[in-house]
């Protein structure tokens, strides 16, 4: 059944606002709800790939919260301040900091330190500055339940995961639930043992299509194909490819040749670990990505072969290709339409030429890339036929 859960959003006598449904997420939704109803798990750590969900679900869970009358707190991760110390915790406590002057005083000392608003010290004692997080979130407690919600937090610094990690191992017996949002693979110091974990994996196949249903211009035929092929049961990716096909819907403006162009919000997204690789690494990359499927048993020897195994080592680290017992593949297919769609048009229909080339004793998939390397009407072509 598709989801439509969630209560009103906080605030007394409020309207419940219509939300979005949620599909294919009917048992990760109720679990967090449980975790937020009743505190039977202090902390649960939520992960999944990019655009997956995570967001979404800790909306929700954040909204049953308020309507109940929790006091919520929220930060998100930032890439940018991963390296500053205690930037995380204190957008968290901000919010609080009138409750920090009650703190004992070493502990408040502490915290002022760590924020850089007090007296600059010899050095900050990280066991005082958990104990005084600790300290804090037991006394919010006192007048209620608590949510803390930690959302990307593989771009938390490692000095707030640390106070934060502390206090959620001795929150036992504490109406204070943590909820911690992560992507899969990333390393998460203090919550990555002994900790109940949430995984969200791929929509199945009959959400993936409810959820396309849903769109205002639900896709058909080969588009809606491409896209449950292309998306592979991720769900942002799906909604984002659906909108993005909705401009190519018609005879004027053709489905494009190769992966399904991302929108602006994917490309950030799935194209930020591009940048900085090796050009041996960007021009293997866009050669995989240029294959179809069919070709990769063929291309994948001929145009990429052991010597050039070094190419591939950045875009492994970086998590973009990942060696299967079949060979090389995307770590998931919108990886290879960023890398596709992040070329020049020049560099994709070099591309295709040199796997033209590759695959001569292959007719109709050397057809297939010099049809994909010819440039639009009215500006010539590249390659014969």
């Amino acid at each position: 059944m598709d989801e439509h859960a969630g209560g009103p959003r906080a605030g007394e006598g409020a309207e419940p606002e219509r939300e979005d449904p949620i599909v294919g997420r009917d048992t990760e939704l109720a679990r967090l709800f449980r975790a937020v109803d009743s505190a039977s798990d202090p902390v649960l750590v939520l992960l999944g790939d990019a655009g997956m969900g995570k967001s979404t679900l800790l909306d929700r869970a954040v909204s049953r919260a308020g309507a109940s009358g929790a006091r919520v707190l929220r930060a998100e991760g930032s890439e940018s301040e991963s390296s500053l110390a205690f930037s995380a915790l204190h957008q968290l406590l901000r919010p609080v900091s009138a409750e920090v002057d009650g703190l004992p005083d070493r502990q408040r000392a502490a915290l002022y330190d760590a924020f850089g608003a007090g007296p600059a010290t010899a050095g900050r004692d990280p066991m005082l500055i958990g104990v005084a997080v600790l300290s804090l979130l037991s006394a919010l407690a006192g007048r209620g339940p608590v949510l803390v919600v930690l959302d990307d937090a593989q771009w938390f610094d490692r000095a707030s995961l640390d106070a934060l990690s502390f206090a959620a191992r001795r929150l036992a017996g504490e109406p204070v639930t943590m909820l911690v949002a992560a992507r899969t693979g990333d390393h998460l110091p203090g919550f990555d043992r002994r900790v109940p974990t949430l995984a969200l994996g791929p929509l199945e196949p009959a959400a993936a299509g409810r959820l396309l249903d849903l769109r205002p211009r639900r896709p058909a035929g080969r588009i809606r194909s491409r896209i449950l092929a292309q998306a592979d049961g991720n769900p942002l990716a799906l909604t984002e490819l659906a909108r993005a096909a909705a401009a190519h819907d018609g005879p004027a403006h053709p489905p494009p040749t190769g992966p399904l162009p991302l929108t602006e919000h994917l490309e950030r997204i799935f194209a930020a670990r591009l940048d900085g690789l090796p050009a041996s690494t960007t021009r293997a990359l866009l050669l995989l990505a240029a294959m179809d499927t069919v070709d990769s048993a063929i291309a994948v020897p001929a145009a990429l072969p052991d010597t050039e195994d070094d190419a591939w080592l950045p875009a492994e680290r970086a998590g973009l290709v990942r060696r299967t017992g079949r060979g090389l593949r995307f770590s998931h297919p919108l990886v290879r339409s960023a890398v596709y769609h992040a070329a020049s048009a020049d560099a994709r229909r070099e591309a295709h030429l040199a796997l033209a080339e590759l695959l001569h004793e292959e007719p109709d998939r050397r057809a297939w890339h010099l049809a994909a390397a010819a440039t639009p009407p009215g500006r010539g072509r590249v390659g014969g036929a």
